[in-house]
């Protein structure tokens, strides 16, 4: 016999060892499923906490906490009424402040909100379709780029995923258990994304058409039954009085025609301009790509996640007095038919941008269902698979929209801007920027202090930081644009300087693009004096002519 044929023969009985030590590995995740999913929690943490440490607030966080700066927590929810947002970070954030103003610990929440979403979030997959989908989609939860990124920033959304996450869960429970305070605690839960963010709408009014579809089949008890229309009537007053005292006046600002003509205009339907049809596939799949961080993966998981939805069956969930499939099918897909229902009206986005993420807690759970089949429900390949999928999202990530580099927002980068104004602009020199400028340097020049705005005749905010006068656009101007010479300077002089005057301007933020476009467009007349600080800030000096 020769010498390969021999190794022929010896193979199977060389692999043999591999497959027990995988069938071993396997069943120790199968026993240990919750010290493997708090192992991925701790490294998402991690992950969330260095991405919040080392960056100075974007113009978004330094507004919310320049609202949540007053004296008194009426005066920070009056000012909350400006926003597009309900105000509970507002009020959390007015209470943390007191634990520090730095950029890692007004983030902290969102850490923290975040590491808990996905702990939660395992138990509830668990809970309904076992512990490899579980572990399937704590992977992707914890530590995809978009979750980690949304993590580490001063926003609502990790707060809302928490809440309505925990209002799914307790919601189970409460079937599970019979138990009318789950169905109250889970209302709750609820209640309180709703005063989080507005996109909770979507997701409450799922989960009520999912609990009564298992209210009819599970034949609950009077008292839970009564319990889960006693939330629901809650839900349902939260909802008006919210309508009437907010949403009601922000369908009329500014920032919400912008928001449906500018930087969201892909995320509604624009009829004329594309069928509904062609809109719903598009805006779909471009969910996918978002919370994927990557375009190509982003589609591939798209498909995945149709083919979990379609091959889900009823020995693919845990537990005998759980939902059934057509239950969860109504979980999974309402969720996006509701948000297109409402870029449909122009009521809400739909698509690739972080107001849509809600709708991650239904795309990682299609999906976790889709790779269980694929790799047939066992935990290591599972893992292994979610792991390298997440791998390749950030080896080849995609960014989107208001993106900083890391090193351009390095906190590094303000400090010297800062010592720049301190030191170079005379106190006698105004500094005129636009809106989201006049944000970030009401945060960081006016050192985490209230901001008092002048009385002024003019149709700008002015406020004091220290010595310096700010002069700054209203909302309705977030950014300076691309002005022609003639629009620039009838600003110039609407902002009350005289033909030549020495003009400080200042850009920080998303759009820093100022300073290029008058050199660029009108050369001669910008910009003297021109300091940088990374791409994202930027000082320059005028004459007004």
């Amino acid at each position: 016999m020769s010498q390969n044929s021999c190794s022929r023969h010896l193979l199977p009985d060389e692999q043999e060892p591999t497959r027990e030590h995988g069938d071993q590995l396997d069943s120790w995740l199968e026993t240990h499923s919750d010290f493997a999913a708090l192992v991925i929690v701790g490294i998402g943490f991690m992950a969330r906490l260095k991405d919040a440490a080392g960056t100075f607030l974007n113009p978004d966080e330094a507004l919310h906490f320049v609202i949540a700066n007053h004296t008194s927590w009426p005066l920070a929810y009056q000012a909350s009424l400006t926003t597009a947002h309900p105000p509970l970070l507002i009020f959390v954030l007015y209470w943390w402040r007191y634990l520090g103003t730095s950029e890692l610990m007004l983030r902290l929440p969102s850490v923290i909100a975040g590491a808990a979403f996905c702990w939660i979030f395992f138990q509830w997959l668990k809970g309904i379709f076992g512990k490899t989908t579980g572990l399937i989609g704590l992977v992707f939860a914890a530590l995809l780029p978009p979750m980690v990124a949304l993590s580490a920033q001063l926003r609502q959304y990790e707060l809302m995923l928490l809440f309505l996450i925990s209002a799914a869960y307790l919601l189970e429970r409460a079937f599970v258990k019979n138990s009318p305070w789950r169905i109250l605690a889970s209302s709750g839960c609820l209640d309180l994304a709703m005063l989080t963010h507005y996109s909770a709408f979507l997701f409450a009014a799922t989960l009520a058409i999912y609990a009564a579809l298992r209210l009819v089949r599970f034949r609950a008890s009077a008292k839970v039954a009564i319990a889960w229309f006693f939330g629901q009537g809650g839900a349902l007053v939260l909802a008006i009085f919210l309508y009437v005292t907010h949403i009601s006046k922000v369908k009329g600002m500014p920032i919400a025609a912008q928001a449906f003509e500018l930087w969201l205009s892909k995320s509604y339907f624009h009829p004329g301009h594309a069928s509904a049809w062609a809109f719903a596939v598009t805006r779909s799949f471009s969910v996918f790509q978002y919370l994927m961080g990557q375009l190509v993966i982003g589609d591939v998981m798209a498909l995945l996640f149709i083919a979990g939805v379609i091959l889900l069956s009823r020995d693919f969930l845990s537990q005998r007095l759980g939902p059934d499939v057509l239950q969860i099918r109504v979980l999974l897909v309402l969720p996006f038919a509701l948000n297109f229902c409402a870029a449909l009206a122009g009521i809400y986005p739909y698509g690739g941008t972080r107001h849509s993420v809600f709708l991650v807690i239904s795309v990682v759970t299609g999906i976790s269902v889709g790779m269980a089949r694929i790799i047939g429900n066992r935990a290591l390949p599972g893992i292994a698979l979610a792991a390298m999928v997440v791998l390749l999202c950030y080896t080849f990530r995609t960014y989107y929209g208001t993106h900083i580099p890391r090193v351009d927002q390095s906190r590094t980068q303000m400090e010297k801007a800062v010592s720049f104004v301190r030191q170079r602009i005379p106190a006698d020199e105004s500094i005129l920027v636009d809106y989201e400028t006049g944000i970030e340097l009401g945060h960081y020049l006016c050192e985490q202090r209230p901001i008092s705005h002048e009385d002024s005749p003019l149709a700008l905010d002015v406020f004091h930081c220290g010595v310096h006068r700010i002069i700054s656009t209203s909302p309705e101007i977030w950014s300076f644009g691309s002005p022609t010479l003639k629009t620039w300077k009838e600003f110039v002089r609407r902002a009350g300087f005289t033909r030549g005057e020495s003009v400080w301007v200042a850009q920080a933020g998303w759009t820093v693009t100022l300073a290029d476009e008058l050199q660029k467009n009108y050369p001669g007349f910008c910009c003297a004096e021109r300091q940088n600080f990374g791409r994202n800030i930027v000082f320059f000096k005028i004459i007004v002519d």
